[in-house]
Order: C-alpha cells, then structure tokens, then sequence
C-alpha cells in the first residue's frame, strides 16, 4: 500500500449540503494514518485521530480505521466505502458516523484528494512512529509532519489532546509550524521536527535506512516504535 497524503474538499452529512469547515491532512503509510483536521474559522482542532487503516473489501473499496488516539474520545472503528469522483485524483466516501452536534449515527458523504509530496529529494522515507505508551503517533510525508498527542488520564482521548503540523519551507531550508493546537502544556511536550532536527542527522538518518515495522528507534529524544516505514526514492 503505497504512502499517502490527502485532504479532504467536503463533508455533508445527508441530507444537508456539502461544505468543508476544516483545513485537513491525512498522513497514511502502509496500514497505518495520522490525521489532523484544524477548524478553519479559530485554528482549533475539529478533529484528531491515528490508529490503523485496514481494507476489507476491494470492489467497492471499503476501509475500516481503529482509533488509537482520538480528540473526541471516540474508540470505536469507522467504516467507509470509496467511488471515484469526476477529478482523477478525487475519491467519494460514503458511511455512517457519529454526528458531532447531534451525537447520532448519521449517513455522510465526503470528497477526499490525494496530494503529491512535496520535496522527497531532502526527505526520501515516509514513516510513522508511535511512542512506547501508545499516546503519541508522528508521521512525515515529505515536507509534511504531524504529531498528536492523546490525553494523559484515562482512554488516550479528549482531556489533554494536542496537535501540530509542520511544513518544510524549502527558500529557508527549515520546518515551520501550520498548525499547534489543544492543551498548552501537553504541546510544550509534543515532538517538534524543528527543534533539533532543522537537518538530516547522521542519527536520524541512520534509523530511517536501517529499521523496519515494530522496531523501537530513539529519535525525538525518546524511544518510538515504528508503525510503517516505506522509502519514496
């Protein structure tokens, strides 16, 4: 299953109409995602979740995602189906799902586009990690990273929940932040690609070429398992 990128265009819950409130992206490689969606309107956090992405169907393509972490505290799996939309790189979900202001199973339609990585000559593996307690998931695509952190108590869910997504700024040869939302004193702890990592190292370089699925790699300043790894070049 090859690495990932999409956002979404539009959600609508029927019988409403279509609208897209979030800017979204979804880091997906091998069977693993991370998925951020920021409220456009205050830079709050709609929506955060990782865990895995399994098929279990091919015609229509149908996928089932398990939460492992989740802003809403939601546990349970969601299951969607894809059709093609009019655009190639344009695909139509179908299902049904928790409606968040009115907390029952709704049918919801929604356009998803898969986005091409940006700058994979400086950033030649896809991956995502996730720490050894299971509450914090990093993914990077290119020059694009996501890191969510799950609350501190209870089911890695809503209380204490944080996120941030980093672009790499090619004209300064740098990360920068999009995005960092949730609980302020969880983000202080939240890994940053920025910060200490501006470059490749020889270390980070290192477990990157060397290490494959279920390895527990130091990087971060702490010790993270790999979830999925997949070279891009």
């Amino acid at each position: 299953m090859p690495a990932r990128l999409s956002t979404r265009l539009s959600i609508r819950w029927v019988p409403g109409e279509a609208s897209e409130p979030t800017d979204t992206l979804i880091i997906g490689v091998e069977g693993w995602y991370v998925d951020l969606r920021i409220t456009k309107l205050d830079g709050s956090i709609d929506w955060a979740m990782a865990g895995e992405r399994l098929i279990l169907s091919q015609e229509p393509l149908t996928c089932k995602w398990t939460h492992w972490i989740d802003s809403r505290g939601y546990t349970e799996p969601d299951i969607g189906s894809f059709q093609p939309a009019s655009e190639s790189t344009d695909s139509i979900e179908t299902g049904s799902m928790l409606h968040p202001e009115t907390n029952t199973m709704t049918p919801y339609e929604e356009v998803w586009r898969t986005l091409s990585p940006s700058f994979t000559e400086h950033f030649p593996s896809a991956w995502i990690l996730r720490s050894v307690d299971g509450r914090t998931f990093l993914g990077q695509l290119g020059g694009d990273f996501l890191a969510l952190k799950g609350g501190s108590e209870g089911p890695a869910g809503m209380t204490g929940f944080c996120a941030r997504r980093e672009i790499w700024d090619d004209g300064k040869a740098e990360w920068t932040t999009k995005y960092e939302a949730g609980d302020e004193q969880n983000l202080q702890d939240l890994p940053r690609r920025a910060k200490g990592l501006q470059n490749r190292t020889e270390k980070q370089a290192q477990w990157e070429e060397s290490c494959k699925e279920g390895d527990v790699v130091e990087t971060f300043g702490a010790k993270y398992i790999v979830c999925a790894i997949e070279k891009l070049s």
